[in-house]
């Protein structure tokens, strides 16, 4: 038998609360481990004596987490009964303390000598999250594994800051980044942005980029806080989707609907709702207006990822997109569908022909991902626990720029010792490094089309931006091989111009 999780208790003020949950989210990975279970006041049911049950819960917990800030100072149940609690379980051994700041807080009066590990100059986790949520994960994994072995308690309180990073957080960077990771790097104010607006009455959110560079990450992000302000949420992937549902806008629609309803755990109802001359578009609208809207009782928001797929079949793409917009017009004045929000995902240009009125890519609010910048570059690198030099992280950044993928596959095999940064940059811009098979298919890619790829070697041949036809342009940059320098392009980064110089001179 596994041992049981390690019950954990958060203190913190309602005013810290976004803080809180963002926390929350990095240790959802400890919970679905069976490390530990999470309490703080949102558990308490309706009816039930709230003073009582946070006492209760307080004194039973086996790790407490302060959330210090000035506001957890100013409140009196905070400072006054939580804390001193705590302390007092901590000291009779009863109970692993662990203080984090979050704000900068005024220390004078405030029983910090009993608090080891709560340094005077500590920066708060406002200015150092990145870093800081990774610490504080391996802080109280540590903390809870040695309750489980059933060690006594550390006789001060222990300093997340000083523990190793640990094997067990690299994770491999195929495919989206988790809610629960800690290596997901924020891109400001783009989440923050996303967030915001998602709780909105008919939402729009236009994200691109190309492909690996974390728009599914996002999304997800975006629909977990969607659902954390009492919103249903429901992610499609288009990749998913069978050919034979794209011959006809009607089966297409049909196949939306019935996806939806599997995903809300809805009967599809197709064979009672789909039924008249009325159009398909129609009978769409219908299916979400009185069925799945009114059933679900309260805000929906859709995430669609990977929207391309549908872009090489004209006739449903003009129909689709034509009836999402239809539907964000509606939003404005009708209440039923002011319940509807909408987060679009889609790698390439949007080179189909779509009326300017019946588009959704020119409504919402777009989000465009760029590569990361140095100062993030260099914030992933140690939360993978590598100890480089400015140098060091200027290398990597001279080989792949600030690509998000190219970044993490880069430090997740060196972190974990399979080869040294020398021995990466010497191999990765052959087929012999960590990028063959990421190489070869945009390889692949450029000689089906024999235009992009003499756009392409005019680009890594030459030592400085060139202009290639506007619409070649787009479709190189929608594929992530290049980014624009006003009407110019030039490789993304060093690793595209090593490899495609020599491979396309080759072919």
């Amino acid at each position: 038998m596994p041992p049981e999780p390690v019950d954990l208790f958060y203190s913190y003020s309602h005013k810290d609360e976004k803080l809180r949950d963002e926390l929350a989210v990095h240790l959802t990975m400890l919970q679905r481990q069976g490390v530990i279970s999470t309490w703080h006041d949102r558990n308490i049911s309706a009816g039930s004596e709230w003073a009582k049950e946070i006492d209760q819960n307080l004194n039973s917990a086996q790790i407490i987490l302060l959330l210090v800030s000035a506001n957890f100072l100013a409140s009196d149940y905070c400072y006054s009964i939580e804390m001193q609690r705590a302390i007092e379980r901590h000291e009779a051994g009863e109970a692993c303390v662990i203080p984090i700041i979050l704000r900068p807080v005024e220390w004078s009066g405030a029983p910090f000598g009993k608090l080891q590990a709560l340094p005077k100059n500590a920066r708060p986790v406002t200015e150092w999250k990145a870093k800081a949520f990774v610490d504080i994960v391996q802080g109280i994994q540590k903390a809870a594994e040695e309750i489980r072995e059933r060690s006594p308690l550390p006789a001060s309180i222990p300093s997340a800051a000083s523990v190793p990073p640990s094997k067990l957080l690299l994770e491999n960077p195929e495919g989206s980044v988790g809610l629960d990771s800690p290596l997901y790097v924020e891109r400001p104010p783009i989440e923050a942005t996303c967030y915001q607006e998602i709780r909105k009455p008919g939402a729009l959110i236009l994200v691109k980029a190309p492909r690996q560079m974390g728009k599914t990450s996002l999304m997800q992000r975006t629909l977990h806080q969607a659902q954390q302000h009492g919103q249903r949420s429901v992610y499609l992937n288009l990749q998913s989707i069978d050919i034979e549902f794209l011959d006809s806008i009607d089966q297409f629609l049909q196949w939306f609907c019935a996806s939806v309803a599997n995903e809300l755990e809805l009967d599809d109802r197709l064979d009672q709702l789909w039924k008249g001359v009325v159009g398909s578009k129609n009978k769409c609208t219908n299916y979400f207006q009185r069925y799945l809207l009114p059933t679900v009782g309260k805000p929906l928001t859709l995430g669609l990822d990977e929207v391309d797929q549908v872009f090489h079949h004209l006739k449903v793409a003009q129909g689709f997109f034509g009836l999402l917009r239809s539907w964000h017009e509606k939003s404005k004045n009708d209440p039923t569908w002011q319940q509807f929000r909408l987060v679009i995902a889609h790698s390439r240009e949007v080179y189909i022909p779509l009326n300017i009125n019946h588009s959704p890519f020119n409504v919402g609010v777009p989000m465009e991902l760029p590569t990361l910048n140095p100062s993030q570059v260099e914030d992933l690198v140690q939360r993978h626990g590598l100890p480089w030099s400015a140098e060091a992280i200027a290398q990597l950044i001279n080989m792949v720029d600030g690509h998000p993928y190219l970044v993490r596959k880069a430090l997740f095999e060196i972190a974990r010792g399979n080869l040294t940064l020398e021995q990466f940059l010497a191999i990765a811009p052959t087929e012999e490094g960590l990028y063959s098979d990421h190489l070869r298919n945009h390889l692949n890619n450029l000689h089906y089309d024999p235009q992009l790829a003499e756009a392409m070697k005019q680009v890594v041949t030459s030592e400085t931006p060139v202009r290639v036809e506007s619409s070649v342009g787009f479709r190189l940059h929608s594929m992530g091989l290049v980014q624009r320098r006003k009407n110019d392009i030039e490789p993304l980064c060093n690793l595209y111009r090593i490899y495609f110089r020599d491979r396309l001179e080759v072919g």
